[in-house]
């Protein structure tokens, strides 16, 4: 990178100088169009500056990450002063449980963070500094008491978000800043009040498991038949009464959950996933009780679905 700057710079150098020698001929020329091509050349020079220092000073400031295996294995740390003690050293934080209101502004340091699991606390806002922590992978709110998320365009990075039993989550606005996340492969909202779901959510295209389950939704939105990697998908316990005859193009669908709904027929398009689907669970556990609640699917009907999925797990209830 050294080598390449000073070379970069003498270029620099040399072209100045041949741009001034240049406009002193130039004086005894009259030709005008060369004198505008100088112009050209020298904007096209400060564009390259511009574009090697900028992408350069983004990438200085960025720490890589540490692969999966390896980030398993450093320390996690559990009190956030401790961690901010050791800012460097820091790629794991978990506060949950641990009765802390607010995250502290300092959190900015810790530019390393790749998982950050603050559950069950009583937060209702994140710091803005948090949007430095530009390695953050894993981020994990579930139980907090958070009304509105903040700008996620900057993690880049960010394959997993957990905002299960957020009652106070503004769902809506939530969902409208998570599809700027391209990098996102796992969501879960679950009981987070949403009601309906957006097609634009097929900008989501790494998706790979997306939990809705107990959103309040009315309807099976076809922007989710258009996440073409989505491997798991659980919408029990809404109000859902019809399937998209699109679910036959979630080609890599392996798990399928959409219990407590009032589903009464499936698609025969979904004959399509017969060999990729696993689990369909046309019925769900409550997670109190244990009791499977179903939908109000006929016998007829659910001999004609293990018809059309000979080789998927099929859980059903007769209500």
């Amino acid at each position: 990178m050294l080598v390449k700057l000073v070379k970069l710079v003498k270029l620099i150098k040399t072209s100045k100088f041949i741009m001034y020698s240049t406009l002193i001929n130039l004086r005894n020329l009259q030709n005008f169009t060369q004198l505008t091509q100088l112009n050209y050349m020298r904007k096209f020079l400060f564009l390259i500056l511009l574009c090697f220092f900028g992408s350069n000073e983004t990438a200085l400031s960025q720490s890589p990450l540490l692969p999966m295996e390896q980030l398993q294995k450093t320390k996690l740390y559990k009190s956030i002063d401790e961690a901010l003690l050791e800012p460097n050293n820091v790629y794991r934080l978990n506060l949950s449980n641990t009765g802390i209101s607010q995250l502290p502004t300092e959190m900015s340091t810790l530019t390393k963070l790749q998982s950050l699991n603050i559950s069950n606390n009583n937060i209702t806002e994140l710091p803005s500094e948090i949007n430095n922590l530009k390695n953050l992978q894993f981020l994990n709110l579930e139980g907090t008491n958070i009304v509105n998320l903040p700008d996620l365009s900057q993690f880049k990075n960010l394959i997993s978000l957990d905002l299960d039993n957020i009652s106070t989550l503004n769902g809506a606005n939530a969902l409208n800043k998570i599809f700027n996340v391209k990098s996102l492969r796992e969501l879960s909202m679950s009981s987070v009040f949403i009601m309906a779901v957006p097609t634009e959510i097929k900008k989501l295209k790494n998706l790979l498991k997306l939990n809705l389950s107990r959103c309040g939704l009315t309807e099976f939105s076809k922007g989710i038949c258009m996440l073409k990697n989505l491997i798991y998908l659980d919408l029990s316990f809404n109000e859902i009464s019809s399937i998209p005859s699109d679910i036959g193009k979630m080609k890599k669908l392996e798990e399928f959950y959409i219990g407590g709904n009032r589903i009464t027929s499936i698609p025969e398009e979904i004959e399509e996933l017969d060999e990729s689907l696993q689990v369909l669970g046309l019925a769900t556990a409550e997670s109190d009780s244990g009791e499977f609640v179903g939908n109000p699917i006929t016998k007829d009907e659910m001999m004609k679905i293990e018809k059309l999925l000979p080789n998927t797990k099929v859980i059903f209830v007769w209500n």
